[in-house]
């Protein structure tokens, strides 16, 4: 498609994204855009679904909705016996897997709650746009991973990863209390059954308790790491500020909903919070990440303060995730204080999403032959949550 590269208003940008989105869907997949190639990954297609959603419902665009029931529908149909969702597509529903299937899966697969936390949320989200058969069977899906898979990993203070290649990860996770806890939040919401909001409420009050001094938030790893990390890559701020948004819309717990704004101001403007890090129209990008043991060479004394960007994460998929952390900011502005400053940047940030030669840059729309066009797609997704908040207040949280 001839994509217009020009300054857009949000809706027209919108739509833009949505329809180039839409014209990736082929042969059964979400395209992946990396290094040329096609790849499967629920956890990768879930984002582009989402904001093909919000398209829909936003723009009045039921085509889009139609191009993202038949991925939907094959993940629910791979939910496996026990609940779980397997991170990676195998193309067969589970109804027809044989028994030493499942059982190989369950000793060397991924069946973990990082990556279906978010595309659980991306179910919950589809609901309002859904017929009423297909609506029982999301939920449904939804419910039973909850309640078979995920509550054998809710841990007295935070949540574990479930099972990554074979390994089964039970201490907490902030990545996985984020997503599920974005998850729990939009599934209660969507049946109002706030048991499953309390669950969300207990895993952001613990992370809140994981905080340093200068205002980030301590990054709890579930795997053998060499010094404790404070988030401070885009990658993990966007899953982080999504399951703090979540929770804090759907919360009705005074006590709890003041931990996460308190949080939100000292990670937001904090010495080495969010903004710190954000340069001109957008975010600076000129800290790649590096092997955690280099770092560690050239600071061997580092202990709290090691920054969560040097556990060696892709560069582009940093840039991908970036463009969807205006999404949390703009929650943070248009529920709970408007600070003049953050509106400033947040404008801005808003306008550079709304110009597609400028957000090709960070990965929107682009190609992968170019140098930034690794993770395209999960680009244009990340950009498309940003440009939903900024279109309509909250129009992510409606389920």
């Amino acid at each position: 498609m001839k994509i217009p590269y020009e300054q857009l208003s949000l809706s027209e940008a919108m739509k833009t994204y949505c329809d180039w989105l839409a014209g990736q869907l082929f042969a059964g997949s979400c395209r992946r855009l990396e290094a040329g190639q096609a790849g499967w990954s629920w956890y990768d297609t879930f984002y582009p679904l989402r904001t093909l959603v919000l398209g829909g419902r936003l723009l009045g665009e039921q085509g889009y909705t139609a191009d993202c029931i038949k991925y939907m529908d094959a993940f629910v149909a791979e939910q496996l016996p026990n609940g779980g969702f397997t991170a990676h597509y195998r193309g067969a529903p589970s109804g027809k897997m044989a028994m030493k299937e499942f059982r190989k899966i369950m000793r060397e697969g991924c069946v973990n709650i990082a990556d279906n936390g978010s595309n659980v949320t991306g179910l919950i989200q589809a609901l309002p746009l859904l017929d009423s058969g297909r609506r029982k069977a999301y939920i449904e899906a939804s419910r039973k991973w909850f309640d078979g898979w995920v509550v054998a990993w809710i841990l007295k203070e935070g949540c574990g990863n479930g099972i990554w290649g074979g390994r089964r990860y039970g201490t907490p996770y902030t990545m996985a209390m984020a997503n599920v806890s974005s998850a729990l939040s939009a599934f209660g919401l969507a049946t109002g059954e706030y048991e499953y909001i309390e669950l969300a409420e207990e895993q952001m009050a613990y992370q809140m308790t994981q905080w340093l001094p200068d205002g980030r938030p301590v990054n709890l790893t579930y795997f053998d790491a060499k010094a404790k990390t404070a988030i401070d890559d885009y990658a993990r701020i966007f899953y982080l500020l999504e399951g703090m948004c979540w929770t804090h819309f759907a919360s009705r717990n005074e006590a709890v909903k003041k931990a996460i704004t308190e949080r939100f101001k000292q990670w937001i403007f904090g010495p080495s919070g969010i903004l710190a890090k954000w340069s001109g129209s957008w975010f600076s990008f000129d800290k790649p990440g590096q092997p955690l043991e280099k770092w560690l060479l050239v600071h061997p004394d580092a202990k709290d303060e090691l920054p969560s960007s040097q556990l060696g994460l892709r560069f582009t998929w940093e840039m991908a995730k970036a463009n969807g952390i205006l999404h949390g900011l703009l929650y943070y502005l248009d529920n709970i204080e408007d600070e003049p400053s953050l509106r400033e940047k947040a404008d801005r940030g808003i306008k550079y999403l709304s110009h597609p030669l400028k957000a090709r840059m960070s990965g929107v729309a682009a190609e992968p032959e170019e140098s930034y066009g690794s993770h395209a797609v999960q680009a244009t997704g990340f950009a498309g949550l940003s440009l939903a908040q900024a279109i309509r207040k909250n129009s992510l949280y409606e389920v």
